[in-house]
């Protein structure tokens, strides 16, 4: 990582950040919203919630249909990325190339239900650029992303930001305070506990949580998550895809490393493969300095999502969610989920509402995410929920007419 390079990305902003290419193929996972893209969407994230599943029990909610669950729209979004000079953007796409990356947070606010027929457009885009000192690695940076999603009628639906740390690659050392996670084991009790917390899952539903019901500081059901397995990793790409970049197989992979040259290795038998494996693949993610395999982002990100819309139930509105990642979630680890409310009020634009922290702790009892949610309450006084009032759509966004298909 050099000044060049950092000064390369600064030169983004408001751009696309180079580092996060769809590859060959920029169509989203889902072009357009369906009932069942939902469901599948849905199941693959854990979440049987027949508000999302059940169209029969979503027809007598008060949405009356299918609506998708707050993380949905990363399925989503037809790309409408600013278009820069071309010969800025073909200078500054070296911007941290070759640059280990990791997805460290975000912050998303939502305005509307995603439903059946919707097709969204998405732009993200370069915000800042700061230096960040770090135990895990070398010199580091980290780097806000905006986004935005609007629907066909140009109406925004979800922004928001994520956070990449962008950090220099190395071996790590004995006094690296990562060496000391051993690897996850669980004997027949510990298993047992878990799953006594599955069968136990709270889930509100058409029980209405009332605004005038609340108590602050309130603690709220515990959730578990795990043991991580690779094939929740898998099935978390069945339900929303490649997510930013798309590792496409044989031919398409070829055409993808045309493109992203530099997010494709050697493997064992010499071959071309994807450096996301680094997410199932024990030696590839060591020799990025990560110990064991581990999660992508948006795996914590959805524990989050499907923590808050478990307690809140169908009646709410979940308008704000914030998600921070501690430290890395690695393939065999259990998160327990824990929130509490922390304040409730009448707001004076979007009336009604409360705000939840919740935390992940793994089995070693370290602190593995944070979230914190705004939601929306219907009130015996005030009424059902009302809607947050729409932003305009970004002003970093390409163009063109709002419908393509």
């Amino acid at each position: 990582m050099t000044d060049e390079s950092v000064d390369l990305m600064r030169r983004r902003i408001g751009f696309s950040n180079p580092t996060l290419r769809t590859g060959a193929i920029d169509d989203p996972w889902n072009i357009k919203a369906t009932d069942d893209a939902v469901r599948r969407y849905s199941l693959c994230i854990g979440d049987d919630n027949p508000l999302y599943c059940d169209p029969e029990y979503a027809a007598k909610s008060r949405w009356g249909r299918v609506i998708a669950p707050p993380g949905f729209e990363k399925s989503m979004g037809l790309m409408r990325n600013a278009i820069p000079d071309p010969e800025e953007d073909r200078v500054t796409s070296k911007a941290l190339r070759g640059v280990q990356l990791y997805h460290s947070g975000g912050e998303n606010f939502y305005y509307a239900p995603i439903v059946e027929g919707d097709t969204l457009h998405r732009s993200r885009f370069v915000q800042t650029v700061e230096d960040k000192k770090s135990e895990f690695s070398g010199r580091s940076v980290i780097v806000t992303n905006g986004l935005c999603l609007w629907d066909q009628n140009d109406e925004v639906a979800v922004d928001g930001v994520d956070w990449f740390i962008h950090a220099e690659r190395q071996n790590r050392g004995k006094k690296d305070k990562y060496v000391q996670d051993e690897p996850a084991w669980y004997s027949d009790e510990d298993l047992a506990e878990i799953e006594k917390a599955y069968d136990s899952e709270y889930r509100r539903g058409a029980d209405t949580l009332w605004f005038e019901d609340v108590v602050v500081g309130t603690a709220l059901p515990r959730m578990v998550k795990g043991p991580l397995t690779v094939t929740d990793l898998i099935n978390l790409h069945m339900g929303a895809g490649w997510l930013i970049y798309g590792n496409w197989p044989n031919r398409l992979a070829y055409e993808n490393r045309k493109r992203l040259r530099g997010f494709y290795t050697r493997d064992e038998f010499n071959g071309w493969d994807t450096l996301q494996r680094v997410h199932w693949d024990k030696e590839m993610a060591q020799k990025v300095g990560v110990r064991m395999m581990y999660d992508i982002g948006p795996v914590r990100q959805l524990y989050v999502n499907h923590y808050l819309t478990n307690y809140v139930g169908d009646d709410a509105w979940i308008h704000r969610v914030r998600f921070e990642f501690r430290r890395f979630n690695y393939m065999g680890d259990v998160s327990w989920l824990t929130g509490e409310i922390t304040e409730a009020r009448v707001d004076e634009v979007l009336g009604p509402l409360i705000e939840i922290r919740l935390r992940g702790t793994n089995q070693r009892g370290q602190e593995n995410v944070l979230g914190e949610g705004t939601v929306l309450l219907p009130s015996r006084k005030h009424g059902p929920v009302k809607l947050p009032q729409r932003p305009a759509p970004t002003k970093h966004r390409a163009p063109g007419p709002e419908q393509r298909r």
